[in-house]
This record gives structure tokens, C-alpha cells and sequence, in this order.
């Protein structure tokens, strides 16, 4: 009993002294860098100036073993307090200064000298570079503190809480230039071969969001309406690309300002483009980090689909600003108090910005993106709440998730349409005003908000959907002139049951009625009825007037719920076919979160494959090409898992007859053409199936495109891809195209494509030599070396496994803890493995080695991987009852072939030629 008593409080005292003391604040850091470039390593010097509000034996920061701690020196009023020692633990990375007096209460300040070295890994202080257009590489030193790794760099109280004001002071090598969060104060040099810049103070910051740039870079200026003055950091010969993204990021400040009615809270607005990124942005203040392509846009190859993820990338970092910037998170586990907001204001603020696209496209992607994304991984019964307790900062990079993002947007969404939109912003506005350069929490969010109605606020909303994991999904049943509706639990396994309830905003519309005002649906079978003057009726149904009886109804019509909603099958049906007659019988967005939700309950075997296909009747008749696009890759998606091939080829004659005529249509359009941009958009796959079905504008384009590569030329990145395709299948093609990999590629974007494609031989040696190949070469980003080693296990699981094993210090010191990198890299190399032998193997590599931040990706791989594909349906080594795909394939298979006979008979429907997935016509001459 002792025993067990010791090591409980061992192992509170280890919880505790993760998280720093609140007696001691810091509020002011100087630091004196000085840069090797050559030697790729520092020195340094900093000052923090601390307050302890209570008597303390210790006092604890950060500071990674891997930086040199020489000297620390305690000071009060210019005297020095005298020390017992100074030690770094690391395990938890905690440095622990011991005075050899009890420190009372005051002020102080502590002085340490360090040293370090610059890494490759993808945090800390980072070795970078680029590459000119004639392959030279150009150094380069970086920085990527979220959310835990300033520690990495130098000593800090590196919580987000702490906000300091910060002095930066560098040394670096002549030829270089010198960019950080604030404004560039004074330059000079030191010596012949070493120039110093100081920085102005800053404001008040969490240590997480400061970055410094070593670098010789030019760059291109301007400055907003206000005259905070914004550039972009560049090579000489990305300065075309560069312009393009200062104009959107001036005019993103300019939108954000008047949509916050707060001003831009810093000093100026550096962005800069980092070669070897793993990540699509980061919004350090006054200097923006972003993806290569997206800060340097290549016109002429960037397809619309590249461009408009780009334009959104750069407008979330500059959300930022404000959310999470301005006002930072007190800890970890209200990140999506920063992520969230910038996902849906980004969403919100592009659709007020002057763009060529029409009013809510914007938006319309971001409801569909994230609620697809977001809901096909929160449907795992293992899955965790937004929220959650974290005991250590570390712990936090497992936060950065489709949850935190996607579903906290989406949540968000919903509040600021049930409150209104007048409401919503006059609470961020007092949330802005109350917490300027501070921190908050959930429960300081909430306050500044009101109520959604007279017995629920704003907070007690929020706390249903994030404190919990899952999501509802709402069963509705009509019954005489009403409709019951019951919600429980969604997961992938239909046995799984939950005592769990959400507030679930609901309201419907009929064939014959306008949508109806919003209800809270409390509990698991009643609702409360919310209007405009807050008056309450408690009811466990929805009235239907009789004159509605018979006709279709849908609910939730501003698809604002974060969930399934399941049907009964005639009002599927009756939906089907008001669509065929009027294809805007229900709105765009609706569509795409219905598309979803019958996927879904598809996959679950809640609903027939055939309610799913005699919905998709009408898209022939669909004018939104997002909705289309949406509609063809869930068709693929069923196609791929039929058995037979006569079906097979029936499933191809059926695509055809919905997707041709807008085939023809857009082979017809000049790609050039700025007024049709939702076809040039998805023009892309108009192509490539054109190319399929043989339609003869498409094949003379392609073999346009085609014969251009062949000869040397850039072709744009929509089509190099299944260019490529068709170029790799002769052997002899490989070398030579693997020779261009040092020549060819504009941008990364590019140059995953080749590698994607240089992945798809058969040649183990080829394949070798691609993952050597990228872990080596100065031409490969880190960001792509990941990329290489998932495109190798798509082909050839077991090589790609023996491989990452037999590099696993690498892979590890470049993504081991990295926000997102090792949870894909486990996710696509352990879910491909296809044997038992590597399964088993694989389970116990990571029972002695760390999955760093990647734990939740191997969990996903180990459930999802191929060995499993056979398996009879009983449960599998994870312990989930595993629904059998065989099984699942057989069930579509004959679904599909019922519905096809009683649709179109027998005989074959469709006079045209066998649509197979072949290339179709584009031949070597």
C-alpha cells in the first residue's frame, strides 16, 4: 500500500511539474543571437524579466537538452542573487534554477548564456534553403515553434498563456538578411563578414508565434488602407508569384479589419514562402510562414483548384492575427479556440472580398469540405472530444486534427447562425476588447456571448458538441400527419450504443412550405421550440400541416448540424424524384451535406445502395459543378467495389449518360476563359473523362498536352498528372523521366506529381532508389520525402514498411513531432500493409518505438490495414467488430444489379461504345 501511495505521488508531482508555476510571471524577453551559417550553429544571450507573486525555493522554465545552458544568473536590483545550481531535466524538458535562498516576492531577472544547433528536423530552429531556377541551393535559417518547441531553440517560459513583449537582437552573415515579428529597428556591421539587426520591442506575444529568418531573399512591398505596410519575402525569380499573394494578403487585412471592427493588433505583415515546409501555413505574428506554391504562384501551372486552396491558406493565417494571435489560448486543449475561428471566418471573410466567383462559393466549399472531412473521422468509436485534458504541452501536437479545425468551424458556424449574424460579431468584438494581448479560455469565450435561447447559452451549446466526442445522428420517421425524430450516436459499427445527447438545432422544410424557424432538439426524443421572442413549447414531435401529407420534406435547411440524418426510404424517394423534375427543389449546399450523409449511411448499412443511386438520377441536369464533382467521386467510389464486370461496365455507361454533355460543354470553353470559372475549375476531370469516353475535342487536347511533354515543355499541373500516367507505362520511360526530376518541376506540386507517378512501377530497384533518392537530394523538400515514402507504399506496402524501419532515426527526427506529418506517415504506411507478417511486425516496432505525435495515426492504420480486407467479419485483433468489405461488395453488387434491371431492364440501356478506365486514345503517335 506504501508502495502504491509512493508512486502516486511520484507521478503527481511529474504531471505538475509539466505545467510551469503561475507565481511566476515573466513579461519581458531579450535575446542576442549569433548565426553560423556555414557551421549550421548559434550562440546566444537572454534577458527575462520575471514577477514572483509568492515565495519560491525554485523556479522552472523550459529549455530542451539539446540547447547548451553555459551560464544563468538570478538578479534583483542589479544584485546577483546567488545560485545552488541549474539543471535541465530531459525528460520533461523543465529547467530548474535552485537558489540557494528562498526567492520571495518581487522582481527579477534571469540571465542565460547558450548554445545550439541548427537541425533538419521540422521544428526548433531549422536548417533550410531554396532552390534557384538553375538548381543552385540557397541556405537558410528558420524557425517553427508550435505548439511546444521554441524550449528547442533557447530557454522560455514556452506556454501559450505567458504573453511577453520580445527584444531580438541578430547576428548574421553579411549577404544575408534578417526578417522577425517586428519592424527592422537598426542594421550595421559588426565586421567585414557579420552584420547585426535589431529589432523593435514587441507587443505583448506568446513565445510560440515569434520567428526568425536568415536568408537572402529580395522581396516586393505595399501596404494596407490603414498603411500597416505588408511584404512578401522572395527569390528574385518567384517575384511575379510573390505579387500576387501581396495583394491578396493586403486586401484579406483590409476585409478582416472591417469585418472584426478591430484594427490589425501588430506593426507590419512579412509573408515568406519555406522550402522545406510540411505544413500549408504558419501564422507566426508579423511574419507569416507558408507552403512554397502558395507564396509563390506559379500563373501559368497552378490549376484553380491549387489557386483557391492557396488564397484560403493565406486568409486563415491572417485570421490568426486575431484569433490566437491578439488573443491567445490559456492552454492546449482550446485550440480550436483559434483554428476553428480561422477555418469559418476565412470561409466568411472571402465571401465579402471582390473575387470573380459568385456570391457564397466560399462558403459553400467550406461546408462541405469541412463537414465531409471532419465527420468521416469523428465516426470512430475511439475518436476523442475537441476538448480534452492535457496534461503536458507535448501532448498538444495530437490536437492539431480534421476535430480542432473542421468540426470546431462547423460548430462555430451554427452558433452565429442561430444567434444571428449582428450578434455574433458584437460578441467577438467585446471578446476582442476584454482579452486584447491576453489569453482566454473556453468559459472567457462563452461570457461574451448571450444566450441561443432563454435557457441555453451560448457556452452550455458549445460544451454538448466539444466536450464530447462523436456525433448524433437523427432517425425521422413520419407517422399520420407528423414527424418523430429520436437521435443517437453515430459510429462505423452499428452495435455500438451510447447513452450520449447533443443540441441539436432542427427545423424542415416541405415540398409545399418555406423552411420553418429552428427548434433545439434536447433530448433523445423532444425538442424545444425556439422563436424570435424566446417563448417555449415542449414537444417530441414536428407537426406537418395535412395539406403536406404525401410530399417530401428535408430538415435542417441551413445545414448547421453537425450530423447524420436518416430518413425513412418513401421520403428518399419522393426527394429523387422532385429533384429529376427541378433540380433546385433543395439548395447547393444542402445537396453536398446530403451527398455525405447517404455515402455514409450507405457504408453503415443503414440505407440501401439504391435509395444513393436513384438519387444521383438527376445530375445530368445539375448546373453547380461542385455539386456534380461531389456526386462523380462518390459514384467512383461505389464502382470500385462491385465484383462484376458486366456491372462494372454498366456503372461506366450509367456515368456517362449523367456526365457527357457537360464533357462536351467544357471542351468547348477556352481554359483561358475568365468568366467560366467553375468550369475551368473542374475542367481538369471534364478532361480526363472526355479522354475516357472518347469524346474528340478531349483526345486532341490531351494529345496536345501529351506531345508537349514529351518534348521538354511545361504543361499546366492539371493535367500533368494523368499525362504521366499514360508516359510511365513503358519501362524505358522511368530513367528518363527520373532524370528530370532535377529539371523539370516549377513548383512542389509538380514535382509530387512525378514522384506519384515514378511510385507506380513495378521495378523494386526503381522503387528503391525514388525513396534513396528523396531523402537525399537537395532538390526534394522535406515536406515531399513523406509523400514519397506513401506513394511507395500505395505500390508496395512491404517496402515502404522494411524501409521507414531501417530509417527510422530520420523519418523520426524530421516528423516525430510535428503537428500532422507522422500521424498521415503512419496512417498511409501502416493502413496499406497487406500481410500478417508486417501487421504483426508493425504492432511490435511500436511497442519499443515511439509514434511520436503520430499515436492516432497508427491507431487508424492498424484498424484500416489490408490485412484485414479478407477477414470473415469476426472481431479483429483491435477488438472492433470489423464489417466485412467482401461482404459489403457482394451487398453492392447485387443492389446495384436489382436497380439496374428494374430502372433500365435487361437489355443494355446505353448505344455507346465500353467506357473501361483505359487512356482511350492518346498512343505514342
Amino acid at each position: 500500500m506504501l508502495y502504491r501511495l509512493i508512486c502516486l505521488a511520484i507521478y503527481c508531482w511529474a504531471a505538475n511539474a509539466l505545467r510551469l508555476s503561475r507565481e511566476v510571471i515573466p513579461s519581458h524577453q531579450s535575446f542576442h543571437l549569433k548565426f553560423d551559417i556555414k557551421e549550421w550553429k548559434y550562440t546566444g544571450e537572454t534577458e527575462i524579466k520575471i514577477k514572483i507573486l509568492s515565495t519560491q525555493s525554485s523556479i522552472w522554465l523550459y529549455c530542451d537538452n539539446t540547447v547548451k545552458l553555459s551560464k544563468v544568473i538570478l538578479l534583483q536590483k542589479n544584485k546577483n542573487f546567488p545560485l545552488e545550481s541549474f539543471k535541465v531535466d530531459g525528460r520533461t524538458s523543465v529547467l530548474t534554477i535552485k537558489p540557494k535562498e528562498d526567492v520571495t516576492t518581487g522582481d527579477y531577472l534571469l540571465k542565460l548564456t547558450f548554445s545550439g544547433t541548427i537541425s533538419e528536423s521540422l521544428q526548433g530552429m531549422i536548417k533550410t534553403g531554396w532552390v534557384d531556377e538553375k538548381g543552385k541551393k540557397h541556405p537558410q535559417i528558420t524557425t517553427h515553434f508550435e505548439p511546444d518547441k521554441a524550449r528547442q531553440a533557447f530557454p522560455c517560459f514556452d506556454e501559450p498563456s505567458f504573453k511577453i513583449m520580445i527584444k531580438m537582437v541578430v547576428d548574421h552573415p553579411a549577404g544575408y538578411r534578417c526578417n522577425s515579428a517586428s519592424p527592422l529597428l537598426t542594421q550595421k556591421h559588426v565586421s567585414k563578414n557579420v552584420i547585426r539587426s535589431e529589432f523593435e520591442e514587441t507587443e505583448p506575444m506568446s513565445i510560440y508565434l515569434l520567428a526568425i529568418n536568415v536568408h537572402d531573399m529580395t522581396q516586393v512591398r505595399g501596404e494596407t488602407t490603414r498603411g500597416i505596410p505588408v511584404s512578401v519575402l522572395t527569390p528574385p525569380h518567384k517575384k511575379a508569384g510573390a505579387q500576387v499573394t501581396l495583394e491578396w494578403a493586403i486586401k484579406a487585412l483590409d476585409h478582416f479589419e472591417r469585418y472584426l471592427d478591430c484594427s490589425y493588433p501588430f506593426s507590419k505583415l512579412d509573408l515568406m514562402g519555406i522550402y522545406d515546409f510540411n505544413l500549408g501555413g504558419m501564422e507566426n505574428i508579423g511574419m507569416v510562414h507558408l507552403d512554397w506554391d502558395c507564396a509563390y504562384i506559379q500563373q501559368e501551372s497552378i490549376t484553380v483548384k491549387e489557386l483557391l486552396d492557396c488564397r484560403s491558406t493565406t486568409v486563415h493565417e491572417i485570421a490568426h492575427m486575431w484569433f490566437g494571435n491578439l488573443v491567445s489560448v490559456k492552454w492546449w486543449n482550446d485550440l480550436w479556440l483559434k483554428e476553428g475561428f480561422a477555418d469559418f471566418i476565412t470561409a466568411y471573410v472571402m465571401d465579402q472580398m471582390k473575387t470573380d466567383r459568385k456570391p457564397g462559393a466560399h462558403m459553400l466549399e467550406f461546408l462541405e469540405s469541412s463537414y465531409g472531412s471532419a465527420i468521416r473521422n469523428d465516426k470512430f468509436k475511439f475518436t476523442k472530444p475537441v476538448r480534452q485534458t492535457l496534461r503536458t504541452s507535448y501532448d498538444a501536437a495530437a490536437m492539431y486534427n480534421n476535430l480542432s479545425y473542421e468540426k470546431s468551424s462547423f460548430i462555430l458556424r451554427s452558433v452565429e447562425r442561430l444567434i444571428g449574424a449582428t450578434a455574433f460579431r458584437t460578441g467577438l468584438r467585446h471578446y476582442f476588447t476584454k482579452f486584447k494581448f491576453k489569453s482566454a479560455n473556453f468559459d472567457d469565450f462563452a461570457a461574451c456571448f448571450g444566450n441561443i435561447t432563454n435557457r441555453v447559452s451560448v457556452g452550455d451549446y458549445m460544451k454538448k458538441w466539444l466536450n464530447q466526442p462523436g456525433f448524433p445522428i437523427i432517425t425521422s420517421e413520419r407517422v399520420g400527419n407528423t414527424i418523430k425524430l429520436e437521435q443517437t450516436r453515430f459510429t462505423e459499427s452499428p452495435k455500438y450504443h451510447t447513452s450520449q445527447s447533443w443540441y441539436v438545432p432542427l427545423n424542415y422544410k416541405t415540398e409545399k412550405s418555406s423552411p420553418t424557424s429552428y427548434r433545439l432538439m434536447m433530448e433523445k426524443n423532444w425538442v424545444i421550440d425556439y422563436t424570435l421572442d424566446h417563448g417555449y413549447s415542449l414537444s417530441n414531435t414536428f407537426s406537418i400541416l395535412n395539406s403536406n401529407f404525401g410530399h417530401w420534406y428535408v430538415l435542417d435547411t441551413d445545414n448547421i448540424i453537425f450530423g447524420l440524418h436518416q430518413y425513412e426510404d418513401d421520403n428518399y424517394m419522393l426527394l429523387a424524384r422532385a429533384l429529376q423534375e427541378n433540380p433546385n427543389s433543395i439548395s447547393d449546399a444542402t445537396k453536398l451535406i446530403e451527398i455525405t450523409n447517404l455515402e455514409l449511411l450507405m457504408e453503415n448499412q443503414r440505407i440501401s445502395p439504391r435509395i444513393l443511386l436513384e438519387t444521383s438520377r438527376y445530375v445530368s441536369k445539375e448546373t453547380n459543378m461542385d455539386v456534380v464533382l461531389k456526386w462523380l467521386l462518390t459514384l467512383l467510389h461505389m464502382k470500385r467495389n462491385l465484383h462484376d464486370r458486366d456491372l462494372y461496365v454498366k456503372f461506366n455507361h450509367y456515368l456517362r449518360s449523367l456526365l457527357i454533355d457537360k464533357v462536351r460543354n467544357a471542351m468547348k470553353l477556352s481554359f483561358d476563359d475568365t468568366k467560366a470559372w467553375n468550369l475551368r475549375k473542374n475542367y481538369s476531370w471534364l478532361l480526363i473523362l472526355g479522354v475516357k469516353w472518347r469524346v474528340k475535342e478531349a483526345i486532341h487536347a490531351a494529345r496536345e498536352l501529351y506531345h508537349r511533354f514529351k518534348e521538354g515543355n511545361h504543361i499546366n499541373a492539371n493535367f500533368l498528372g494523368y499525362i504521366l500516367r499514360h508516359y510511365i507505362r513503358k519501362p524505358s520511360h522511368w530513367p528518363i523521366l527520373f532524370k528530370r526530376l532535377n529539371s523539370y518541376p516549377q513548383s512542389q506540386k509538380e514535382l509530387r506529381t512525378m514522384i506519384r507517378m515514378l511510385a507506380k512501377t513495378d521495378n523494386e530497384s526503381h522503387q528503391k532508389l525514388l525513396l534513396t533518392y528523396s531523402r537525399t537530394s537537395h532538390i526534394i523538400p522535406r515536406s515531399v520525402v513523406k509523400s514519397t515514402l506513401c506513394y511507395v507504399a500505395w505500390r508496395n506496402p512491404h517496402l515502404a514498411w522494411t524501409y521507414f524501419k531501417a530509417h527510422y532515426e530520420y523519418y523520426f527526427r524530421l516528423y516525430g513531432e510535428s503537428q500532422f506529418s507522422m500521424n498521415s506517415l503512419l496512417q498511409c504506411l501502416v493502413g496499406n500493409l497487406n500481410t500478417r507478417e508486417d501487421y504483426e511486425d508493425a504492432k511490435a516496432f511500436f511497442k519499443v518505438n515511439s509514434a511520436g505525435t503520430g499515436t492516432s495515426g497508427l491507431k487508424r492504420g492498424l484498424k484500416s490495414a489490408n490485412v484485414f480486407k479478407n477477414s470473415s467479419g469476426k472481431k479483429s485483433d483491435t477488438g472492433d467488430e470489423v464489417i466485412c468489405i467482401t461482404v459489403k461488395k457482394e451487398s453492392l453488387t447485387k443492389s446495384f444489379s436489382r436497380w439496374w434491371e428494374e430502372t433500365f431492364g435487361k437489355e443494355d440501356y446505353f448505344d455507346i461504345d465500353n467506357a473501361l478506365d483505359d487512356f482511350g486514345g492518346i498512343n505514342e503517335d
